[in-house]
């Protein structure tokens, strides 16, 4: 009889160290949520269209921008990623590039589903559906928000579900809103996709950037 129940209490104690285990372990395999794809060797590659006159065609720039994620950094005891931009092409200087060929670094993180550079800009909102200020100007106050809707976009490095945000400018003088928006597309775990480029006061964007390659890191 004694047998029988020292036995019992060792499958019973088996049993709870198995339990055990397996939620340690799968406690430990939990998934940590990186919408904008912040990792270290990360890479997109995009190339810059500018909008042919008055029509619907756009051709292409020739400027090539490379971005990689080459390190972390510490900034006030925050942890921000780097990320290497290297442009090549714009010896015309168009508006939305880099103001020159070469190479720049911005860091960045996300910080409650806004991605912020160093300064604390936003740069945009993947969960958050309040107007955010960008930038605050002589000429007018930029804001961004977070569009409800989920958006399939085509680029040459293939098909993605974005969050969309709209950028405008408020004219401080009157508060009315100018009549250019552009218009931001990060894909979840895959980074910037898309983004157009417009004039304050025109509602057609000038400008496109298309993610034409990218390697995200397992």
């Amino acid at each position: 009889m004694k047998r029988v129940f020292y036995v019992s209490l060792f499958l019973s104690l088996f049993f709870i160290s198995c339990n055990n285990d397996d939620d340690s372990s799968t406690e430990e395999q939990e998934v940590v949520e990186n919408f904008y794809a912040l990792k270290i060797g990360n890479t997109w590659k995009y190339e810059y269209f500018k909008r042919i006159g008055q029509t619907e065609e756009f051709e292409t720039t020739g400027v090539i921008e490379e971005v990689e994620i080459i390190e972390t950094t510490i900034i006030d005891e925050e942890t921000f990623y780097v990320f290497k931009s290297t442009t090549t092409g714009n010896e015309n200087n168009f508006p939305p590039c880099a103001p020159e060929n070469g190479i720049t670094y911005i860091n960045k993180r996300d910080s409650l589903g806004y991605l912020i550079d160093d300064n604390h800009h936003f740069l945009f909102s993947n969960e958050n559906f309040e107007e955010y200020l960008i930038s605050d100007n002589v000429w007018g106050d930029t804001y961004g928000v977070l569009i409800e809707e989920l958006e399939i976009i085509d680029m040459p490095a293939g098909s993605f579900e974005c969050n969309q945000n709209e950028i405008f400018a408020i004219q401080p003088e009157t508060g009315d809103i100018f009549l250019g928006r552009d218009r931001q597309y990060y894909s979840d775990e895959k980074g910037e996709i898309y983004r157009e480029y417009s004039g304050v006061s025109n509602p057609y964007h000038y400008w496109e950037k298309r993610l034409i390659e990218f390697e995200i890191i397992d």
